[in-house]
């Protein structure tokens, strides 16, 4: 890719002013009993992709979280202390005309007994361009049409919620 090394920069110059959507967010799943009445398929979180340009995750040892891998489906991300996963968000997918795709991921109900009794704790960092910046292929190419970084996420709440 034939990038300006400043323009990711730019890009992400206003994360903790206003205008901008970068989120650190603590993600908490209770701890479920032998009670608690889980339907069958039942999912703690279901699969979608983040929408801005990268997500940081720091998640406890509990897991649940999977990835799906193009052709293989989901697959567990298994924790590993003191490590980051690195999650490549919409934004980022469209910059790049598909050359780096944002990744669907869901988190599942552990399947052992006494995981699903323990609290579910991550943290994520959702990185976003401030909401002005205009996201367009950056190969040149019209895969996607350019849309400005605040008006895609409105885009995408409208969808979601």
């Amino acid at each position: 890719m034939n990038l300006d090394k400043s323009h990711m920069r730019v890009a992400h110059e206003c994360i903790g002013m206003g205008n901008n959507a970068t989120t650190l967010r603590s993600l908490y799943y209770p701890p479920l009993t032998p009670e608690s009445p889980i339907k069958p398929g039942q999912i703690r979180l279901g699969e979608h992709s983040d929408y801005g340009t990268i997500t940081l995750l720091f998640q406890d040892e509990i897991g649940g979280l999977e990835v799906e891998i193009p052709g293989h489906g989901f697959v567990p991300v298994t924790p590993i202390p003191e490590t980051v996963v690195v999650n490549i968000g919409d934004l980022m997918q469209r910059w790049t005309s598909d050359a780096l795709v944002a990744t669907k991921h869901r988190v599942l109900i552990p399947e052992v007994e006494l995981k699903k009794q323990l609290h579910r704790q991550s943290v994520a960092f959702f990185v976003h361009p401030y909401d002005e910046f205009l996201i367009k292929c950056i190969d040149g190419s019209d895969k996607y049409e350019p849309v400005t970084s605040g008006d895609y996420l409105k885009q995408r709440f409208g969808v979601t919620y």
